[in-house]
């Protein structure tokens, strides 16, 4: 690959970066943990839930601090807000792990663009490297060519 190529490549891959970035910096409010609606009996006998499969529904946010589960009811007039915010979480997750993902490219590009380098500067110089690799046989018998006799 030579350096044009690999240079238009990495300029493709830093637009698509600061594309991801500006998307992940417009975020003003997340909420980290999972909502989810559960149902519970309250325990006392003469009521409905005693005899009902699920029992009294509730909202609830849970999500793990310093090791621990936490888990808060959430009230009717936070749900849809609650929603909102887990879901801005979550997108923010997918897009830091995309920009993650964005940034190995970039350096794997890197990598390609400085070899495509050194080769094109080797090329006028007439410095190749040579084109088969040594076997340690080989290795052992140029380096005793090159101490000459004992």
């Amino acid at each position: 690959m030579s350096s044009t190529v690999s240079k238009r490549e990495l300029l493709a891959l830093l637009s698509r970066h600061s594309r991801l970035l500006r998307q992940i910096l417009r975020h003003q409010h997340i909420l980290r943990g999972s909502f989810h609606r559960v149902h519970t009996r309250c325990g006392k006998a003469n009521c409905w839930c005693a005899k009902s499969k699920k029992g009294h529904p509730h909202a609830r946010l849970t999500w793990s601090e310093e090791g621990a589960m936490v888990t808060r009811k959430v009230g009717a007039s936070a749900k849809k807000a609650v929603v909102k915010l887990t879901d801005n979480y979550k997108r923010f997750c997918e897009q830091r792990r995309a920009l993650s993902d964005l940034e190995r490219q970039i350096q794997n590009r890197l990598d390609d663009h400085e070899k495509a380098l050194i080769h094109e500067t080797r090329k006028p110089l007439g410095l190749f490297p040579r084109t088969l690799p040594l076997s340690a046989k080989n290795r052992r018998s140029l380096q005793r060519d090159r101490a000459g006799p004992n």
